[in-house]
């Protein structure tokens, strides 16, 4: 129990997301577009260098690099990082622009979509296929390239109504703010229950940003929903059975918006 209280409190310390700030370090203009308009993506200023890598995870679970080139990329390579100088905030549309792409649209009334952005320190390319590949894929290329890396994976969902059709209203209802710690779960494992979360089903369009975990230190993240308490750790609890977690187990802390997934015996 009390190894357990150590690993909690660390995750606390070392939260993703700090609520005192005015905005987060990555974030969209807007999370509703219209067909044709595409995701524009804000990236706060650092007072330290970094790289950022822009992946477009598509309705149909699909992952694939957004290619920069020219001055935008790393070396001028073409590939999926930028670099990002010190106190320069960068204002980055996705798609519309040459140099850039994202997968077609699957032609439904309304897509949810995501872009996946890297941040850190010094990044090298993660995917660089052209051919997309499952979420699950690249979150297992996604650590072992950026193991070690000081950094965050962000999140960030959005809808998209196919041409001609207004996006959908999404819901404006109250939410809770949920923090999420994970005990034993392997990091790709952690990437994707935030995926199926954050992007799958019809829930509210909540960013979510994951600290890359260093050696021996806690994972988690904080997510926002409309949910009660006990309707929203039903829903991760099937969430995490799918994604074949099956033997987690769930405790919630304090007034219960403190959760930890916990792995199950071996």
């Amino acid at each position: 129990a009390l190894l357990l209280a150590g690993v909690i409190f660390s995750f606390f310390l070392v939260a993703p997301l700090d609520a005192g700030a005015a905005e987060p370090e990555v974030r969209l203009d807007v999370a509703a577009l219209r067909g044709g308009a595409v995701p524009r993506v804000h990236i706060a200023a650092s007072p330290h260098p970094r790289s950022a890598a822009f992946y477009a995870r598509t309705a149909d679970g699909m992952v694939q690099p957004i290619h920069f080139t020219g001055r935008m990329a790393q070396a001028g390579d073409g590939g999926p990082v930028l670099q990002i100088p010190v106190g320069e905030e960068r204002l980055i549309r996705i798609g519309g622009t040459p140099g850039l792409f994202v997968a077609a649209r699957t032609g439904l009334r309304q897509d949810r979509e995501a872009i996946f952005v890297l941040l850190a320190e010094d990044l090298p390319a993660v995917l660089a296929e052209t051919a997309p590949v499952s979420a699950a894929v690249f979150f297992r290329q996604l650590m072992a390239v950026a193991h070690g890396q000081k950094g965050a994976l962000h999140i960030l969902p959005y809808t998209i109504a196919a041409a001609g059709l207004p996006p959908e209203g999404s819901s404006q209802a109250e939410t809770t703010a949920f923090e999420i710690a994970f005990d034993g779960i392997a990091p790709e494992a952690v990437f994707t229950l935030a995926d199926i979360l954050t992007v799958e089903g019809s829930g509210p369009l909540t960013p979510v940003v994951i600290e890359l975990p260093e050696a021996g230190g806690g994972i988690g993240f904080r997510y926002s929903s409309p949910a009660s308490e006990t309707g929203f750790r039903e829903r991760l609890g099937k969430i995490v059975k799918g994604a074949g977690l099956s033997g987690a187990r769930i405790v919630a802390h304090g007034a219960g918006t403190h959760l930890t997934v916990i792995a199950p015996a071996p």
